[in-house]
């Protein structure tokens, strides 16, 4: 019993070693059959069909037949290597062979003809040279007689180069090719999905089948969104169909929320690009965005930071935390920018109100050092930052003594709209010169400007501002002056940024500490260019005057039967500060404010002025009442010392 019972195991051991052999030398010629039908063409299939294997031994036997197909597949091999190794059409030319090509050689040199198209646009040759060759016929006939045949990836390479290297839309090739796509649409992973979003058919020259085509991946997109894993597919995405369906723009915005940790600084700067092109100014994932990147413990490259810059400029999104880091990073670097680069950086930085001492002198210094390698056009770029910012040099009067010269020279050169915000902004940083109004000044020169639209009327505001700063600051001047009925407040159309409604409430309790709203006058538009939210006036025992009663200069028309304001009197102008009046996270006026506060001054208004700030902190009436009646009593003792 015990001796069958050992013959028994033993031939049991037996039979599982031939079993183990069988399977693996099996397997073996499955894998090696395989691998040779991808690289043969259905011609070939037959022949290949003549190998077996011989189970016993485990070796693959090959018949005559197999043997002619190897020596086919190693002429094919030899043929892709040509085409990876062409240098020039020509090259690719020379291997084209209807019988002798497979789909996939054709989608190389297809390729390949894609790659040099760059090289030829340098040179000054177009593609017709290829698309009109008969052996980019014969490509295009191998290729759409093994569309059916080729791998997913091959599919879209090939349609998108052709696609490229301008193919007739209508052509055969094309048809065929995305028809095919259509076949496997549902088959698509959603890296050929972004892959195929991003191609050149959304433009209005597209065909209807290219639509169809580019709706169905949108509407595969967005039912497919959540598989999207990595951060560089869903920024790819943002910036190829974004734009084209809202949904999915606000769901690839969420995914982005979601790895906004795992962004690196390009791709984060690129999503806040289209974000800013697009004008969508999502909060929540501006903030996310905005954190991670003032976290990083790298210096931001100066690509990254003009982006975001402009970006955040564009959005009106002054994130404190990412501004302080590059302006930091910045002041050791603007010495080796360039200038479009740090032009670029001031522009962004003035539109973001964001004033940074020690960058604007490292500016300053900058355009000092490299004047004679800047354009008047560049030079009036930094000015014009400066004058938003309020900004003056630390070393002023070099500054302005090296760079007035350069830019009066260089005047006529700028467009008219750059001329006057380049004299504009002088007037704010109060350099103005007798040679730069004149040429404002001139009547060819600013009708040519005004209308009835917001920017001619904005371009009025400035002429007037201008015209304000000679009268009351310019002395020694000879030159043009704007007319009285050019200057009268009827001519003005449009607000100059003051009339808000936060002004309303303190109206009120300027009404409440003067006697009522009949003893004011509000939205005074004055022949200076500012608009003054409330006007009053006092006696001298500071009792409240009906200030319509009484001659003003800055009303037009005949005052002859109106009452002199008497000595000690005092005419009030109240000017209403919001948070957009001042630079960012300070208390520092921008520069048309601080200019509209200097106006009124020195056109005899005494100033109450009334910042957010202040305003915001008081509760209850009877505190706003004691608030205004302590800013009247510090404005007049004010007045009374600098009379003195």
């Amino acid at each position: 019993m015990a001796t069958r019972l050992l013959r028994i195991l033993h031939l049991r051991h037996q039979a599982l070693s031939l079993w183990k052999g069988t399977t693996a030398s099996v397997w073996t010629g499955y894998v090696n059959r395989t691998l040779l039908l991808r690289r043969l063409p259905s011609s070939t299939v037959s022949v290949v069909n003549s190998q077996h294997t011989d189970v016993e031994s485990g070796v693959t036997v090959v018949t005559t037949e197999g043997s002619e197909t190897t020596d086919l597949e190693t002429q094919r091999f030899t043929l892709e290597t040509r085409l990876r190794n062409a240098q020039s059409p020509e090259d690719v030319w020379k291997e084209v062979n209807e019988e002798g090509m497979t789909g996939d050689n054709a989608v190389l040199a297809i390729a390949k003809l894609h790659g040099f198209t760059q090289t030829m646009k340098e040179e000054g040759v177009t593609n017709d040279v290829i698309l009109q060759d008969p052996n980019f016929l014969v490509l295009c006939n191998v290729a759409n007689n093994s569309v059916a045949k080729l791998f997913t990836g091959s599919v879209l390479t090939m349609l998108r180069n052709l696609l490229l290297i301008g193919m007739n839309p209508e052509s055969k090739i094309i048809k065929s090719l995305e028809t095919e796509i259509r076949w496997r649409m549902r088959r698509l992973n959603m890296y050929h999905l972004c892959f195929l979003a991003q191609f050149p058919m959304h433009g209005d020259s597209t065909t209807e089948s290219q639509k169809e085509l580019m709706s169905e991946v949108l509407r595969n997109l967005d039912m497919r969104w959540t598989e999207l894993r990595e951060p560089r597919s869903v920024v790819q995405l943002m910036v190829s169909v974004g734009h084209l369906s809202t949904g999915l723009m606000e769901k690839l915005e969420d995914k982005v929320l979601e790895m906004a940790e795992q962004l690196s600084q390009e791709e984060t700067a690129r999503v806040l690009q289209v974000l800013a092109n697009r004008g969508r100014r999502t909060v929540p994932l501006l903030r996310a965005l905005a954190y991670h990147l003032s976290r990083r413990q790298f210096r931001l490259d100066i690509d990254v930071a003009t982006t975001v810059a402009y970006a955040f400029a564009n959005l009106n999104f002054p994130n404190t935390a990412v501004l302080q880091k590059m302006s930091a990073e910045l002041v050791e670097q603007v010495p080796q920018l360039k200038p479009p680069t740090l032009i670029s950086f001031a522009k962004s930085y003035s539109y973001l109100k964001w004033h940074h001492q020690p960058l604007m002198d490292t500016m300053a210094t900058y355009v000092i050092t490299n004047l004679k390698f800047l354009s008047e056009e560049q030079v009036a770029n930094f000015l014009l930052a400066f004058g938003r910012l309020n900004f003056t040099p630390s070393s002023a009067d070099e500054f302005f003594d090296q760079v007035l010269p350069y830019v009066t020279e260089g005047l006529s050169s700028l467009p008219k709209w750059m001329q006057l915000d380049l004299v504009w902004s002088l007037a704010i940083l109060g350099r103005l010169t007798p040679t730069l109004v004149a040429k404002v000044l001139t009547p060819s020169f600013y009708m040519a400007l005004t209308g009835l639209s917001f920017k001619a009327q904005s371009a009025l505001l400035k002429i007037l501002h201008i015209h304000t700063t000679v009268q009351q600051e310019l002395t020694g001047y000879s030159g043009p002056l704007l007319t009285a009925e050019f200057c009268h407040p009827s001519k003005i159309h449009v607000s100059p940024g003051k009339n808000n409604k936060a002004a309303l409430p303190v109206v009120d309790t300027i009404a409440t500490v003067v006697g009522g709203l009949h003893k004011l006058r509000s939205e005074v538009v004055t022949p200076y260019g500012w608009t003054i939210d409330c006007e009053f006036v006092l006696d001298k025992d500071n009792r409240g005057l009906t200030v319509h009663e009484y001659q003003a200069d800055h009303i037009p028309g005949d005052q002859s039967e109106l009452i002199a304001l008497q000595d000690g009197s005092h005419r009030f102008a109240v000017l209403v500060w919001e948070y957009g009046n001042y630079c960012h996270q300070s208390k520092k006026l921008l520069g048309r404010f601080a200019m509209c506060r200097r106006h009124l001054q020195a056109a005899n208004f005494t100033l109450l002025e009334v910042p957010f700030y202040e305003w915001k902190e008081l509760k209850s009436e009877f505190q706003r009442v004691e608030y205004i009646k302590d800013k009247i009593r510090k404005a007049i003792a004010e007045e009374a010392v600098n009379v003195l």
